[in-house]
């Protein structure tokens, strides 16, 4: 469908306030009103409310046998009493002659009437040029005299034809109150000059508030002023909260309804939002017509990257209570920031709190809808304000949900963009449907690039407690082969485990899911041996069995120890080319010791693999003053690995020596590392060089 407009109503067949009767009403009223002196009648409500689709309707009535004539007059393109004078007339006699050619008589006796009542200015032989000709004030002053003489007999003329008229002529003014305050002043000023004409009736449609102030302004009681004027006065009824309630409601189906894939729409969360936040800021059938075009243009935007409810609940506060939806904009932090010690609340950051507090003083009008878009859309602030603490733990429900609760979903609603997070989440949810099917995921993965896969594993984290035990096997079978193609970013000081302690989360967790350590032990027997690389099996059986402070325990110590050993005959069996392709080779030619054997040592003619393990002998160490942020980094070697592998300094010479005219730098930094060590070096452990 087109977008939601803000339209009136143009017939009672779309009238969905059960107003039909009353405009039905209200037109009985102008059939049977004594107009033999005139007569004023006032549709009367604020801005929105509903007066031109009354009006609508009452002409829709009028028209019907016996058909009144109805002249609509708009004085939006005039101003000065005189010059809206002049336009009243000619637009009724242009406008009669149009709807009746049995009115043209009357129709012409009015235009007459309309031309003496033209401003001298808009005659047309006089102009700037004229009034600057000698004597032209005298010819003025002698043309408004003889104009003054023929106004009462050519007035006279028109009420004798009005009142030969068999029903009365109805001229209907909307919008009085979008006018200037002169402007409507001179409108009423209009309409008491010519509201005694017989077989007139006006019906004028404004905001009484608005008009009464205008009136005011002119030294006048605008109240009593309007009184004397209009005769009938008719309120716009309120809208009965049911019906209100079920516009809203249709008005926000009809504006979705055209819109594919809307998933996220939390059904049990809508009726709280509706009543608590939504209804009471809409006061009309414009406002609900506002909203739904609003809420129509966002959801477009965001692609369904948010859920509904909390779009629905935001934009109601955008578009209703501005100072308070920039109150959240500013206050984001502090509304989307949950408890994160709960050992020590008093190291919580205060500002947080005062931005919810600047949110909480921009409702003041509205305070009860401040406190529910609080509780309902941004739980985390809620102990602010004495509501119920939620703890960090809750942003990866929040994140799950596409809840604004959680920064990143708030990100994406007011920036329209999704950060690396949330990309990264909306690539996992993708990844999450097909955990089941090893070809799908190892396809999804294939097509990341490789920073954005490792956040793509991390954000499947998220799902662990949905995870399907049935994914165990094949979901692990695609990670552990793509740990190996997993780059090690650049680091700051406070991060740790790299890509490696990410597949193994999410690679623990799935196991997790199976109901005991048989169930595990069947499931890792069936997925090494899709896994092609020898460390990626090291990473699963370590990860599985007794290895202190890397273990889970996840199978019992008789699985582990089979798992061990058929682990450290493959690797005794492996091809010294094919070890040197391994990542952390030094680790993997050590971890029989972890298991209770001995290291699977390097012979330093194996030149290929020799190198290898020299590569990845070498460590990074960084450090970081106190007064600054800045990461400082030196190397060193795993020295005391590098004997145990090579069995001794004489086999690590012996390997080193057919390497040194190498042009690989990194080689070559490492060679000069082990000169260093093999003269006795080592690296103090304040980080400087001793």
């Amino acid at each position: 469908m087109a977008a939601v407009g803000d339209n009136p109503i143009r017939s009672g067949n779309e009238d969905r306030l059960r107003r039909r009767p009353g405009a039905g009403s209200i037109a009985e009223e102008i059939r049977h009103a004594d107009a033999s002196e005139g007569f004023v009648l006032g549709v009367v409500g604020p801005w929105g409310s509903g007066k031109t689709s009354i009006l609508n309707m009452v002409r829709e009535f009028l028209e019907a046998e016996p058909a009144l004539v109805t002249v609509d007059f708009n004085p939006w393109a005039f101003s000065g009493t005189d010059e809206l004078m002049h336009a009243f007339f000619r637009e009724l006699s242009a406008q009669l002659k149009l709807k009746d050619q049995k009115l043209g008589d009357i129709a012409q006796t009015i235009d007459t009437y309309g031309d003496l009542m033209a401003p001298v200015t808009l005659l047309p032989f006089v102009g700037g040029w004229f009034e600057r000709l000698r004597g032209a004030s005298k010819v003025v002053a002698d043309l408004q005299e003889k104009r003054t003489g023929s106004f009462a007999a050519q007035r006279d003329r028109v009420a004798k034809k009005l009142l030969a008229l068999e029903s009365p002529i109805v001229v209907i003014i909307d919008d009085i109150d979008r006018l200037e305050s002169g402007e409507i002043r001179d409108i009423f000023k209009l309409v008491r000059l010519t509201a005694s004409f017989p077989n007139i009736v006006y019906v004028l449609a404004f905001d009484r508030q608005r008009v009464e102030e205008a009136l005011t302004q002119s030294g006048f009681d605008g109240r009593a002023y309007l009184e004397k004027i209009v005769q009938l006065g008719v309120e716009v009824p309120a809208v009965p909260e049911g019906i209100l309630l079920r516009q809203i409601t249709t008005a926000l189906d009809e504006a979705l309804s055209d819109l594919p894939d809307l998933t996220r729409f939390n059904s049990g969360a809508w009726p709280d939002v509706l009543v608590e936040i939504v209804r009471p800021l809409i006061k009309n059938m414009r406002d609900v017509k506002r909203y739904a075009a609003s809420v129509r243009s966002k959801v477009r935007t965001l692609d369904d990257q948010v859920e509904l409810v909390d779009v629905m609940g935001l934009e109601a506060v955008r578009l209703f209570l501005p100072p308070v939806f920039d109150a959240v904009v500013a206050g984001r932090d502090g509304l989307t920031t949950a408890v994160r010690d709960w050992g020590d609340r008093r190291a919580e950051d205060p500002v947080l709190k005062q931005q919810v507090e600047a949110v909480v003083r921009a409702g003041e009008p509205q305070p009860e809808v401040v406190r529910a878009l609080i509780h309902r859309l941004f739980p985390a602030a809620g102990r602010h304000i004495g509501d119920s603490t939620y703890g960090s733990d809750w942003q990866t429900a929040w994140l799950k949900a596409r809840r604004v609760a959680n920064p990143d979903v708030l990100a994406v609603y007011l920036e329209h963009v999704a950060n690396a997070r949330m990309h990264a989440f909306s690539l996992a949810e993708q990844a999450f449907a097909v955990l089941t099917d090893a070809d799908q995921l190892a396809a999804l993965f294939e097509a990341y690039d490789l920073e954005t896969l490792e956040d793509v594993i991390s954000s499947l984290e998220a799902f662990e407690e949905d995870y399907p035990p049935e994914a165990a096997v094949p979901a692990s079978q695609v990670l552990w082969n793509v740990l190996p193609r997993l780059p090690e970013r650049q680091r700051g000081m406070q991060s740790f485990g790299g890509s490696r302690l990410v597949v193994t989360r999410v690679a623990l967790r799935l196991l997790r899911r199976l109901d005991n350590p048989q169930q595990v032990a069947e499931a890792v027997k069936a997925i090494l041996p899709a896994v092609e690389s020898l460390s990626s099996r090291l990473e699963l059986i370590t990860m599985v069995g007794y290895v202190e402070g890397a273990g889970h325990e996840l199978v019992s110590d008789k699985d582990a120890k089979a798992l061990e050993e058929a682990f450290r005959a493959d690797l005794v069996d492996a091809a010294p080319a094919d070890l040197a392709g391994e990542q952390e080779v030094g680790r993997l030619l050590y971890s029989p010791k972890m298991f209770g054997g001995e290291v699977v040592t390097v012979d330093p003619g194996q030149q290929e693999l020799a190198t290898a393990v020299l590569l990845d002998s070498r460590s990074e160490v960084r450090s970081q003053s106190l007064d600054s942020r800045a990461v400082h980094r030196r190397y060193q070697l795993h020295w005391d690995l590098l004997n145990e592998l090579f069995d001794g300094e004489d086999n690590i010479k012996a390997a080193v020596e057919p390497l040194r005219d190498t042009h690989d730098e990194e080689l070559a930094a490492v060679i000069e590392l082990v000169d260093k060590y093999l003269n006795g070096w080592r690296p103090s452990r304040f980080g400087e060089d001793d």
